[in-house]
């Protein structure tokens, strides 16, 4: 072996080439990446995709208010050390805890039950706590996240059926040590491309590559400038396995999904304006019930005051006084727990509503005239078939099992391919700078690959799993049904139960208010027990009442919700439908509100002039 000879280096000019051509290929990915990222045309094409199908879906046009877009109020890692191992633990010894024993110098605390701080308190009645619990409510905004990601995966699955283009940039060094020499290469290969699937099955690519072993070894021998480029055009259509619409199964689902979360996200606003609106009547029937009850203290307390003077003057035994103050003590005691209740369901509203614990809510009672629907079963069972959206979900999905079916059969037949591939040269003999393509340095082929179905055991079992499968969603498609029918038929009792009972309490109030009065006319002879008793029964019609009433309002909105005719504007407040109308029959009692109006009005009129006899005997 002689001594080791040293290939001289690439010209500065092809070197130049060959940098230019890495900055190139940098660049285009580091533009399509940014492009990529780019979260506020991702936004953007999210919101138009979910308005688009929400137009298609629901009939109306969706807004920016009613599903929003995701806004994150999570902290950001920028300047948090997220991969940190050593954490801290917050847990103090039990020294060092701010617990402590209560004192008898310490304030009662019996007293802020009823004297909260109310001055920077929020003041909504039901249409303002609705449009808060849109705007800030944890669950509302995870449900708007989820028609999001929905949108996401459909624009993923989309961008999957475009043409997408590619670049690529490989370089290697190779060498084979030899004794006394020492041969090596280097080798770069520029590609850049484009791939599209087609919509019956199979794909097509073009690709063009630059080799530059080729441009090296000339620039080393002296031999000037050559060239070594190609273009390979490659197709592969599936004929019988996989061919037709088998192969957009997966964008056909992901276009349905939408769909799916959209109808979800619309049923899920409408359940959530009835839970709201449940909380709040629930608390608007807690407040009547704590003035019910002060008002009942009230009158306990007049009685323990009447018993003593009764005791002192000698006409009636001293145990009477024990007996009715027993009963301002009892009086005290539910006011309190009624007061605790309504606390804790405030907190709960305003958890869920997304108001933080530490801001004080005053509900204004307001009179909503929800007109009560005429009730016929059968017509609203069928109406519920129609228009509930979960149903036509469970409808459709149905078409998913049968579809799934008829993928399932596509995947037992044989494979049967056809291939074809046209590769584009580069007249390696000219040196001049470009690209001369030579069409007798090219190639191309075109054949058939047949694969037989010796073995299809697994999709055997896969098809009768998705035949399972589609009589399993037919029977949930069915059981959905009965159970909607049977959701409409209780909202339909439950409107009458609280018509019915709407009414009885009316007349229990008026028969409970006179006998107060009665009682309060011959309380010398009859004693405390007659008095209290009396009490606590126009106590408890009165919290009936409220109650029916609270149920009359509910079960109306619930049986909108469960007929699917529950609407909810882009405010997220809800819309009788035009066919909802007041029932027409001269039997009917009058109004809700009407209804507790007069019903107030005359027992504060009987409970006046009870006062004014009691006195007057006095």
């Amino acid at each position: 072996m002689g001594n080791p000879t040293f290939t001289p280096l690439p010209s500065l000019r092809i070197f130049k080439h060959g940098l230019a051509l890495l900055l190139l290929a940098f660049c285009i990915g580091m533009i399509s990446g940014c492009a990529s990222s780019s979260m506020g045309a991702i936004d953007k094409q999210t919101s138009d995709l979910i308005r688009q199908h929400w137009a298609q879906s629901m009939g109306h046009e969706a807004s920016e208010q009613m599903y929003g877009k995701p806004i994150s109020d999570a902290p950001d890692d920028e300047g948090r050390n997220v991969d940190k191992t050593d954490l801290k633990t917050t847990n103090p010894q039990v020294n060092q805890l701010p617990a402590r024993t209560r004192s008898a110098t310490d304030p009662d605390e019996l007293g802020k039950l009823f004297s909260d701080d109310m001055s920077n308190a929020l003041e909504m009645d039901l249409q303002e706590l609705l449009a808060y619990a849109i705007a800030n409510s944890r669950q509302y905004r995870y449900q708007k996240e989820t028609l999001y990601i929905e949108a996401l995966n459909l624009l993923m699955e989309e961008h999957l059926w475009g043409p997408r283009f590619f670049a690529e940039v490989d370089a290697s060094i190779s060498g084979t040590p030899e004794s006394g020499d020492y041969d090596q290469a280097l080798d770069i290969v520029t590609s850049f491309g484009v791939t599209h699937r087609l919509p019956n099955g199979g794909s097509v690519s073009a690709t063009a590559l630059v080799n530059f072993v080729n441009l090296l070894h000339d620039a080393s021998s002296g031999s000037g400038e050559g060239q070594d480029a190609s273009i390979a055009l490659e197709a592969s259509i599936p004929l019988l396995r996989g061919a037709g619409s088998v192969a957009r199964e997966s964008l056909i689902q992901a276009k349905r999904d939408l769909i799916y979360a959209a109808r979800n996200f619309e049923r899920y606003r409408r359940e959530f304006l009835i839970s709201i609106s449940t909380r709040y009547y629930d608390l608007i029937r807690r407040q009547a019930e704590l003035r019910n009850r002060k008002r009942q203290l009230k009158s306990l307390e007049w009685l323990n005051d009447q018993m003593e003077a009764l005791a002192k003057a000698g006409r009636q035994p001293n145990f009477e006084i024990q007996r009715s103050e027993q009963q301002v003590l009892f009086a005290r005691n539910s006011l309190i727990n009624s007061q605790e209740s309504y606390d804790s369901a405030l907190d709960s509203l305003k958890l869920q509503i997304g108001m933080t614990m530490n801001q004080s809510l005053m509900l204004k009672p307001i009179e909503l005239q929800i007109p009560e629907p005429f009730l016929e079963p059968e017509k609203a069972i069928t109406t519920a078939w129609e228009y509930r959206l979960d149903l036509q979900t469970s409808r459709d999905q149905v078409d998913d099992a049968s579809r799934g079916v008829r993928n399932a059969r596509n995947d037992l037949l044989p494979d049967l391919d056809v291939n074809a591939s046209l590769t584009l040269n580069t007249d390696s003999n000219k040196t001049n700078a470009g690209a001369d393509f030579e069409a007798g340095d090219s190639d191309y082929s075109l054949g058939l690959s047949y694969g037989a179905p010796l073995d299809r055991r697994r999709e055997q079992l896969a098809l009768r799993k998705s035949v399972i499968t589609r009589e399993r969603a037919w029977r949930d498609y069915t059981q959905s049904r009965d159970e909607v029918a049977l959701q409409v038929r209780s909202s339909i009792r439950q409107i009458q139960q609280s018509r019915f009972s709407l009414a009885l309490q009316q007349r229990n109030i008026e028969v409970s208010a006179k006998r107060v009065r009665n009682v309060v006319l011959r309380l010398r002879e009859l004693g405390s027990r007659d008095f209290t008793e009396a009490q606590d029964d126009l106590l408890e019609a009165e919290n009936t009442r409220d109650s029916a009433l609270r149920d009359l309002r509910v079960s109306i909105l619930q049986y909108l919700l469960n007929t699917g005719q529950m609407r909810v504007d882009n405010r997220g407040h809800w819309n009788a439908p035009v066919n909802l109308v007041p029932m027409v029959d001269p039997q009917a009692p009058a109004t809700p509100d009407k209804m507790i109006k007069d019903m107030n009005q005359a027992q504060e009129e009987l409970l006046k002039e009870a006062d004014a006899l009691l006195k007057k005997t006095n």
